[in-house]
């Protein structure tokens, strides 16, 4: 449904950037975009390499959505950062005084920690995450509310306090995803927020890639 809605915008393609963590949803996805389009689409880090240098022990290892966002967070920023984004998983990715991705954190995402906790215990429900003014629940859907909302502002907090602890120097940091607005505000004033983060980031690396 979502390729005939794209093809009736009758939108012109130059090129089609895949950016995906799913070995076989990027085939399949790459497969039906050139059928449909007739245009071989790029996956990133594996028709183009991402140009930013890493610490990491193991550089392959790393997700597209988090080196693009580390990527972009440097060309656009020019500065050390830390990345948040509110994903499937909740990852911190650490941008260095040199520009050089220093490594992160990954954490359940908010979702993933609300089915999980619908899944295992049957008697509770599955909740649409939401603003929590108190933290004591009068209910179970307001208890659990109470305890994914407080309970990620409490883990955002505090891996933002160890990552400055370990540096030791100032970092702009920086926020993405879906839920980022739910959260950020009530962990620092200072959080920028850039929902086409990962979406600038992929098409940086395309640019600096394709050649």
């Amino acid at each position: 449904l979502w390729l005939k809605y794209i093809s009736d915008q009758n939108f012109t393609f130059k090129d089609i950037i895949i950016g995906s963590v799913v070995p076989d949803i990027t085939q399949e996805l790459k497969s039906a975009l050139n059928n449909f389009f007739k245009i071989k689409p790029y996956v990133i880090a594996e028709d183009i390499k991402v140009n930013f240098p890493t610490e990491l022990e193991v550089p392959s290892e790393i997700g597209t959505d988090r080196i693009v966002n580390a990527l972009c967070a440097w060309r656009l920023y020019n500065q050390p950062a830390v990345i948040i984004d509110f994903g499937t998983a909740t990852t911190f990715d650490v941008v260095g005084q040199r520009g050089i991705y220093l490594g992160g954190v990954i954490a359940p995402g908010v979702n993933l920690s609300i089915n999980a906790l619908h899944s295992a215990a049957a008697r509770l429900p599955r909740i649409a995450i939401t603003k929590q003014e108190e933290v004591i629940g009068k209910n179970t859907v307001s208890a659990m509310s109470s305890g994914i909302y407080w309970g990620y502002i409490g883990l955002i907090k505090n891996i933002l306090h160890k990552i400055k602890s370990e540096l030791n120097y100032k970092m702009l940091l920086l926020a993405t995803g879906g839920l980022s607005d739910l959260f950020i505000n009530e962990v620092s004033k200072d959080i920028i927020v850039n929902k086409d983060l990962t979406i600038t980031g992929l098409f940086i690396a395309y640019e600096e890639g394709k050649y």
